[in-house]
């Protein structure tokens, strides 16, 4: 009994060395390819987003062709960090009106970047996710990272997981990133960009005359239309709900003082689709806030530069023509 007990284990051995280890490193080896060809594919599809300072629809499925050639499907994560800024909640040393900003980021993942009946796909063969508006622009300073791991059970792993029961199936597991460097589709015709997010101008609602010296509209403190100044918002994307929230976290009216910030105390929309009207009042108790030690202050509707807009961000800064704002009507402002 012991010797037949013996010539089966001997024969399971047997087979062990001579037909599965072979083939276990047979099948390991190929895994190592397709990792190879994997990491090689998440590098150079990360670093050309990262070069080129958009993700667009081509890039992305030249990504995919590339995975799909190793044989396996894959869970895909794709990751944007946006650098934003944003009011510091622990400057409460700041003198009143006074604001400062840090800079944070806001991270976007496939549900925000794929459309929603392919955003979900994990496994790339059969359905490949399709960006929303073909494309997703970036920032220089922004970051992209992705994430894969395979999804399907290699013959390396089945192979080992016929003798050991707990092997894990995921063979190829990598995680990449890299900051923007470039904005390339900034030389891109608007035509070709989707810009739906976009803030694209901010103007005077309520204009004074120009003055003679500065050519800026000017204004009396004291009778300035009761206090009231208006400023028109033109946004592309007008269906996104979040614009009026965002202009009221970001949008200020800044004087050329120190420290001389207003936020706008009302918004509302305009008359045509996409337009906001934003309402600043002057308050007689920051009189010494808005002038200081001078007689007059330069003012301008203005949005901090990275400020998220929906999906999008403005790299530059926008603002309005500048206005003047006097003490009272006897000041005569010298040409600026």
């Amino acid at each position: 009994m012991k010797d037949a007990l013996s010539m089966i284990i001997a024969v399971i051995l047997l087979v062990i060395l001579i037909i599965i280890l072979p083939l276990y490193n047979y099948f390991e080896r190929q895994d190592d390819m397709s990792y190879n060809v994997a990491l090689k594919t998440v590098t150079m599809f990360v670093d050309e987003v990262a070069q080129n300072g958009y993700l667009d629809q081509n890039m992305y499925d030249k990504f995919i062709e590339r995975l799909a050639s190793t044989g396996n499907s894959y869970d895909i994560e794709v990751e944007a960090q946006k650098k934003v800024m944003t009011i510091d909640p622990d400057n409460a040393s700041a003198d009143e009106g006074e604001e400062t900003y840090v800079e944070q980021y806001k991270s976007y993942y496939n549900k925000d970047i794929f459309n929603d009946e392919t955003g979900q796909t994990s496994t790339v063969i059969s359905k490949d996710n399709t960006l929303k508006n073909s494309a997703f622009f970036f920032d220089v300073g922004d970051r992209f990272n992705v994430r894969i791991k395979n999804t399907n059970t290699t013959m390396a792993s089945a192979l080992l997981s016929a003798i050991v029961s707990t092997v894990p199936k995921e063979k190829i597991n990598i995680s990449y990133g890299a900051t923007i460097k470039n904005n390339n589709w900034e030389n891109t015709t608007v035509s070709q960009l989707y810009q739906s997010d976009i803030l694209i101008t901010i103007k005077l609602e309520n204009p004074n005359d120009a003055g003679e010296n500065t050519g800026f509209p000017e204004y009396n403190f004291q009778i300035a239309q009761d206090r009231i100044l208006e400023f028109k918002v033109k946004v592309l994307n007008h269906d996104d709900s979040n614009i009026p929230s965002k202009l009221t976290e970001n949008v200020r009216l800044v004087g050329t003082n120190p420290n001389c910030y207003i936020s706008p105390s009302s918004i509302s929309e305009g008359t045509d689709e996409g337009e906001y009207i934003l309402k600043f009042v002057l308050d007689e108790s920051k009189f010494d806030n808005y002038f200081g030690s001078q007689e007059y202050n330069v003012f301008e509707c203005f949005l901090p530069s990275n400020c998220i807009q929906g999906n999008f961000s403005k790299n530059a800064s926008v603002s309005s023509q500048k206005i003047v704002i006097k003490i009272n009507n006897a000041i005569t402002v010298p040409e600026i």
